[in-house]
């Protein structure tokens, strides 16, 4: 009996690990994404950046300038992924003898963390972008 039990649980942290792995593989394309996106729009707005900047705005503002656009992209991919996903779950372990309890701090953390990791993929670029010289800048366009 117990052989029986071993066999099955091996193939379940089998695919465990192969979920895990592919989840891991997800989330780092997803951040090399999110870090072209931001590359990309961010050198576009460097002559915006630059006068900005010769009209007095701080790093600061031009920080959250630069950020609200994504994070209200990110607050609307929850809104949508949120409802969706608890559906997903909740349909997926309907015919489970035993279910976990889904719990809105499941969704919290996950905000969470997504928020932290694109905010600090993001930062990187936005940080580089206000220390730009509005000279260098002006003058090559």
């Amino acid at each position: 009996m117990s052989e029986q039990v071993l066999t099955i649980t091996d193939e379940d942290k089998r695919t465990t690990r192969i979920y895990v792995t592919f989840a891991g593989l997800v989330i780092c394309i997803s951040c090399l994404g999110l870090f072209g996106l931001s590359l990309y729009d961010i050198r576009q707005r460097y002559r915006e950046i630059a006068l900005r900047k010769v009209n007095g705005a701080t790093g600061r503002q031009i920080t959250i300038l630069l950020v609200k656009k994504y994070l209200y992209t990110l607050g609307a991919a929850f809104a949508v992924a949120i409802p969706l996903v608890y559906y997903v779950i909740d349909n997926y372990t309907k015919d489970f003898a035993v279910k976990a309890p889904i719990s809105i701090s499941l969704f919290v953390v996950d905000f969470i963390l997504t928020w932290a990791v694109s905010l600090g993929t993001l930062l990187w670029q936005v940080r580089k972008a206000v220390r730009i010289n509005p000279a260098l800048i002006m003058k090559n366009e």
